[in-house]
């Protein structure tokens, strides 16, 4: 669930984070196609990382599912998960989720070739993965299993223990989304709700003013310069620019953990005083991780950058895919669900969908909620963490029901999972306790 920018952005984090860790490499042999029953031979190489320098004999095994990225990119955002497998004496091992990073059970791209991608095939995956490892022979991973993730991957978590809990005791699912929804215009409404009233108005001239300027060709003249554009920005691109810019700021919510804390910074930026369109621009040009590079607004690159069938690393084409098909999660914005522009309709971004895969798609929300549960997921031994200033906290769970735990804390995403800090609220800390008293219980 990340844009291009965070991505390079949290790119960063990650390697630096990278650093401090010690997993070495390996590779599963995994089944291409667990659904054809005619056949179960035909294999490929799952990228898998292991961390058992804290195990001891009879120590369990932290399972963290990969999700919609190379399975390093996630490193700091299982800080905490490693240091609960020291405390806890345990194996750890993250498996990359197919058709990201290095695990790529085909070929290509192309569209024929995607029909192998989804949250079912990772979850079998994740499934073959766990029996085969979690055998009397192999000792060291022999014994008791807690699945994690984050975002995507939280949901991931979740789905495992609730489809498979003969093969985990237990999952941590941080701000895993579990309703799938076509029309997810909470993504950028979730702004109206966290930022300061003062950041709101300066977003709210901001919006105006570029909206005004876009009517004219000095206008956008000046948008071009102000936010570095790489080309001319023509009308085939005003809703792609439109959304990039409303994208940026809103996601900032996502990521307000400390010690960045995203979203003061940017509120800082529009709220400096001035013209709020240049504040706007110089916060998308210093915080999206371009380092003084221009911003290419074009609509065609982009959509030539996700029809590259090629590239067997092009992270976007597979998560549009699961979108597409699966999960929806479409980010637009209409008059009275947010501060940002009032013409983004979803219309466009399901387009996209044709303009990627060459054929018409639409994602079947229906069918993952009734699979999953969506809100309703059942289970035991389950924990959510939800930030409240994380748009994603709106497709998840962030009270308990039934046998479902959840808690929340005043941050953004997946925060429980990263390296803590001397910023750290007091809810934060109060939510990792709860996941590390919520271990100790399960693992008894």
């Amino acid at each position: 669930m990340l844009t291009r920018i965070w991505f390079i952005v949290i790119f960063l984090l990650c390697f630096a984070s990278l650093l401090s860790h010690s997993y070495e490499v390996r590779w599963f042999k995994q089944v291409v196609d667990h659904f054809n029953p005619l056949d179960h031979k035909t294999t490929w190489n799952q990228k898998y990382l292991v961390n058992d320098t804290f195990w001891k004999p009879g120590g369990p095994t932290f399972f963290f599912l990969g999700g919609e990225a190379p399975v390093e990119f996630f490193d700091f955002q299982e800080v905490s998960a490693v240091n609960w497998a020291q405390k806890f004496k345990a194996n750890y091992v993250a498996l990359e989720h197919r058709y990201y990073g290095e695990s790529t059970p085909v070929e290509d791209f192309s569209t024929k070739n995607m029909v192998l991608l989804s949250s079912q095939q990772a979850l079998a995956d994740a499934a073959n993965f766990v029996s085969k490892m979690n055998v009397p022979e192999n000792p060291k991973f022999y014994g008791k299993w807690v699945v994690f993730g984050c975002s995507y991957s939280g949901a991931l978590s979740a789905w495992f223990r609730s489809k498979f809990p003969h093969l985990v005791v237990a999952s941590v699912a941080p701000s895993g989304p579990v309703q799938a929804l076509v029309n997810f215009t909470e993504l950028m409404g979730n702004f109206d709700e966290v930022a300061p009233n003062t950041c709101l108005t300066a977003t709210s001239a901001a919006v105006s003013s570029v909206s005004e300027m876009m009517q004219t060709q000095e206008g956008i003249q000046k948008l071009q310069s102000l936010f570095m554009s790489c080309s001319p920005i023509q009308a085939e691109d005003y809703y792609y620019f439109k959304w990039s810019l409303a994208q940026f700021l809103a996601t900032t919510a996502q990521w307000q953990n400390p010690p960045g804390n995203q979203l003061d910074q940017a509120c800082a930026i529009m709220t400096r005083g001035g013209d709020p369109v240049a504040n706007w621009a110089y916060a998308y040009n210093t915080m999206n991780g371009q380092n003084g590079q221009c911003n290419d607004f074009s609509f065609k690159n982009y959509m030539s950058s996700l029809q590259n069938v090629t590239n067997t690393n092009n992270l976007d084409r597979s998560w549009h895919w699961q979108k597409c098909n699966e999960f929806g999660f479409f980010q637009g914005s209409y008059k009275g669900t947010s501060v940002f522009f009032p013409d983004l309709p979803i219309d466009e971004l399901l387009n996209w969908c044709y303009e990627i895969f060459g054929i018409h798609l639409y994602p079947d929300v229906a069918w993952t909620n009734a699979y999953y549960g969506g809100f309703n997921i059942t289970g035991t031994n389950i924990l959510f963490t939800n930030g409240l200033r994380d748009p994603w906290h709106h497709l998840s769970i962030n009270s308990n029901h039934g046998d479902i735990q959840a808690v929340t804390y005043d941050a953004g995403h997946c925060a429980p999972m990263t390296q803590p800090t001397d910023k750290d609220p007091v809810s934060l800390v109060h939510a990792r306790s709860v996941v590390e008293d919520f271990l100790r219980k399960v693992l008894n």
